[in-house]
């Protein structure tokens, strides 16, 4: 339970970490998932604010998205590695 938890924190914090760590096209490649957990964000909200019963999986929307969010992070961060962006900056 603690670990579905942390997987839709880190959803959140991992891209945050990206766009404030590196420079350039990086921080647009760490932007995307940001943007994708701003969406799903708002689109709960706007969601809720209109039917309070459209939304009552939340939690699993925001579980899904935040994976997905780790995923792209990941994929990002082997990218850095692998080209060597991580000696420049």
């Amino acid at each position: 339970m603690l670990g579905m938890l942390a997987l839709g924190v880190l959803g959140f914090a991992a891209p945050a970490w990206g766009l404030w760590r590196w420079h350039g096209g990086w921080r647009i490649a760490a932007a995307v998932p940001a943007a994708l957990m701003a969406f799903v964000v708002l689109r709960l909200v706007a969601g809720v604010s209109v039917d309070p019963s459209s939304h009552n999986l939340w939690p699993f929307e925001i579980l899904l998205t935040g994976a997905l969010s780790v995923a792209i992070m990941i994929a990002v961060v082997v990218a850095r590695k692998v080209t060597g962006a991580n000696r420049a900056s």
